[in-house]
């Protein structure tokens, strides 16, 4: 396991370095309130290194009033969310969010997430928990 300090320092570099961008999107679950423990995480698509927040921030600009944001390095990634009650779960941003959470909706399949340094992709919406990952 990698300590924690070097990991900080290393994403202090990134972001000194410029070669960082950010994900970001609209917290949600599928009962009366976000759970308080729920984090956000983005994992790269080759290096399998995840980065994650359990920040949730409030803004009436994110559906249901809660979002995130995670600054990563440039990459592919998929994007999910976790919560304790749902141990070993991950809501993922995936086709059946951009096709509008209906029944009707054929795919469950991550969507990859592509992040260039200096940009923020919006609308990554990581709503995904009806599907058994």
């Amino acid at each position: 396991m990698i300590p924690a300090i070097p990991l900080i320092f290393a994403a202090a570099a990134f972001a000194a370095s410029g070669v960082t961008g950010v994900i970001e999107g609209a917290l949600g679950y599928p009962g009366e309130e976000i759970p308080g423990d729920m984090k956000v995480c983005a994992e790269n698509l080759v290096t399998k290194q995840q980065y994650c927040t359990a920040a949730h921030i409030e803004n009436k600009r994110y559906r249901y009033g809660l979002g995130y944001r995670i600054e990563v390095p440039e990459g592919r990634y998929h994007v999910f969310a976790t919560t304790a009650s749902l141990r070993g779960h991950r809501a993922y941003y995936s086709e059946f969010v951009t096709c509008g959470l209906r029944v009707s909706c054929p795919s469950h399949a991550p969507i990859v997430v592509t992040v260039v340094a200096g940009q923020t992709v919006s609308g990554v919406d990581p709503h995904d928990w009806y599907e058994g990952r």
